[in-house]
């Protein structure tokens, strides 16, 4: 499996690097990272100028640009090799509910979707976090396995890692970020890391509402009379 690797806190956060550390002996995996911390930075994009580029060596580069920067311009100039999955993380800090619309970790995972690549995007349940060795774990497990998912095409992974003192043998939860309406009995993202188990979301940028389709064409309807 061919990995681009990416985050928003930048290419020296130590969820990244420990992340890098683990799959680079199992696969190929091209490593490119804000240069400083662009957490929050949702989707935005550098529009004026070119982000500078910077090897590091041992594989780490960064580019001075937000998240979504480095998934494009790893992708269109940097990346030796076509992805076979964009990971971002693994993030400080959990994305949940309506925090999904502000995330850079997010974001470049969405971005890879937009680019037509399958994406995951990875937090662990904890701010303060140095190992992140049960993260690390956890998100092996689930990239390995990624291969047996049928991606929507618009479609990402969403995924909350819970603390290894939360609980040392969380469950997997397919869940559905905070406050949607929950009409299966679906878990809420937020409600299931707080039992200390893995949450999975799966994501896609809804630009188009058929349930308030028939509303609006009405209204519009009213704007020309």
């Amino acid at each position: 499996m061919k990995i681009l690797l990416t985050n928003d806190d930048g290419f020296e956060a130590p969820g990244i690097v420990q992340l890098y550390e683990s799959l680079k002996d199992k696969y190929e995996v091209f490593f490119l990272a804000p240069k400083e911390n662009m957490s929050g930075k949702g989707s935005a994009i550098t529009v004026w100028d070119q982000p500078s580029f910077q090897n590091h060596g041992n594989g780490i580069h960064s580019l001075n640009g937000t998240p979504v920067d480095c998934v494009k311009y790893a992708i269109n100039f940097y990346c030796p090799f076509t992805p076979d999955l964009v990971v971002s993380g693994i993030n400080p800090g959990p994305n949940l509910g309506t925090d999904i619309l502000l995330s850079g970790t997010v974001g470049a995972a969405l971005e890879g979707r937009n680019l037509k690549y399958p994406s995951i995007a990875l937090s662990a349940n904890s701010f303060e976090l140095n190992d992140y060795s049960h993260q690390v774990k956890i998100s092996e497990e689930i990239i390995g396995k990624v291969d047996q998912l049928e991606f929507n095409s618009q479609c990402i992974l969403n995924v909350n890692i819970p603390n290894y003192s939360d609980n040392n043998n969380p469950k997997v939860e397919f869940t559905v970020p905070s406050l949607e309406i929950d009409e299966n009995n679906i878990s809420e993202d937020r409600k299931s890391l707080e039992k200390g188990n893995i949450s999975i979301s799966a994501l896609t940028p809804i630009l188009y509402s058929h349930d308030n389709n028939d509303i609006a064409r009405s209204w519009t309807k009213k704007l020309n009379n």
